[in-house]
């Protein structure tokens, strides 16, 4: 995985696309007991940590403990709920486009589609839990980094094109994927920022971005953290008007602070009472045990007051 700019990779993760897709062996025995996010919906939100359901307290109580607090995963304050806090209920995306295909004005336009739609599959789990105070999150794409911007076909008048490049690592051992990597500029990047609570964006809070979509051609599986998700642009281009996009929210699910269970010691020793999306292949979706773990995660995070300051 390629080093960005100025960037530590906080919540990092690389999934191989095999095993996101065929995933861990019990995938067979799950697949008929898989939550909706629709389905979880129906569950009470008017709760607190300490309501959290039987079956899910062990597993979500370990997790918490010898994953996410040993691996410092929601130490750094720009978790994505950092980052809608700080937009006040919004994200900004930058797509970050390391592909030679052209993208047409509706594939843009589905992209943010597609983009909010996710978030919000994520965000209803936390509607009215614990102090989360946005209902439905604001998400808009405000730029398209590129390698040429004729790549940006029918380009609006309100749409922001970015050209300049870095050099990516990773086609320096595996020679499938581009060597020039888009860039938008640092000046704009919460990434860059976050940790300056007196940083002036140029032109404003609006004109910042809070994490890439990035699409990279010939790219395996997935990668994510609070950078941003990174797919291959296939991937992408083939879910944009699907309602729940697997890798891309899995990703998202490392952006909130939540961790990968590869290996069996990943996981709570009396295992998972229902599938997660988080164990690359067990769940397309996102389940009633990641619904719990986002929100006993929140519950947690937001017992430092100075981290989440009034809207």
């Amino acid at each position: 995985m390629p080093k960005k700019k100025g960037m530590m990779m906080a919540s990092f993760s690389l999934v191989v696309a095999a095993s996101l897709l065929v995933g861990g062996a019990n995938v067979g025995a799950v697949a008929s007991n898989l939550e909706s996010t629709s389905e979880i919906e129906s569950t009470s939100v008017s709760l607190a940590a300490t309501d959290i359901p039987a079956k899910f307290k062990p597993s979500v109580e370990w997790v918490w403990k010898n994953r996410i607090v040993k691996e410092g995963s929601t130490n750094r304050k720009n978790l994505i709920f950092d980052q809608i806090y700080a937009g006040k209920g919004t994200l900004n995306y930058v797509v970050r486009w390391q592909s030679p295909k052209n993208l047409t004005l509706q594939q843009r336009k589905d992209m943010a589609s597609m983009l909010s739609r996710q978030v919000n599959n994520w965000n209803k789990q936390l509607k009215g839990y614990d102090g989360w105070p946005y209902d439905n999150i604001t998400v808009k794409i405000v730029g398209w980094a590129v390698a040429n911007p004729s790549q940006i076909l029918n380009k609006q008048s309100n749409e922001n094109v970015y050209t300049d490049a870095i050099t990516d690592d990773l086609s320096k051992t595996n020679p499938n994927i581009p060597a020039k990597l888009p860039v938008a500029p640092d000046a704009l990047s919460r990434f860059e920022h976050f940790t300056d609570p007196n940083y002036t964006y140029p032109g404003g809070l609006d004109k910042r971005f809070d994490m890439y979509l990035w699409g990279t051609a010939n790219f395996q599986g997935g990668a994510g953290g609070d950078w941003g998700q990174r797919m291959s642009d296939d991937y992408i281009l083939s879910t944009l008007n699907s309602d729940e996009v697997h890798i891309t929210e899995h990703e998202m699910g490392h952006g909130f602070g939540l961790p990968d269970f590869y290996e069996e010691s990943d996981r709570p020793p009396g295992g998972f009472p229902t599938p997660t999306i988080m164990w690359a292949g067990n769940s397309s979706k996102i389940t009633e045990w990641d619904t719990w773990m986002l929100r006993y995660t929140w519950s947690q995070v937001k017992k430092d007051p100075s981290r989440f300051l009034a809207r």
